[in-house]
């Protein structure tokens, strides 16, 4: 009978150190899923950042590319109107000295 408990003892001990070893190799593998998972996680992540940098750098190279055309169109507008204001001094400036040399 105590032979009997020691080999039911034994054989306790044996199954705790297997399922120890078991749980510790099902805790590496959780350890190793978690692991790349969060690289896959991280991965996509940096993904998403730089699609949303991209978005913008997109978006201010538009609005400066309106900007520009804006100014550029009222930098015409203006030009346009000082060169007609040019013109009309012009021709006052001709009728003057006409003027002035006819007497």
């Amino acid at each position: 009978m105590i032979l009997e408990s020691l080999h039911k003892i034994k054989q306790a001990e044996t199954e705790a150190k297997k399922k120890t070893q078991e749980a510790g190799e099902e805790a590496k593998q959780l350890i190793e899923g978690a692991k790349k998972e969060s690289e896959k996680l991280l991965a996509e992540k940096m993904r998403e950042a730089q699609r949303q940098a991209e978005k913008i750098r997109e978006d201010a190279g538009d609005m400066a590319r309106k900007e520009c055309q804006s100014l550029a169109a009222e930098w015409n507008k203006e030009t346009e109107e000082l060169r007609k204001e040019g013109q009309r001094n012009m021709e006052k400036a001709k009728d003057f000295i006409l003027r002035s040399l006819l007497g």
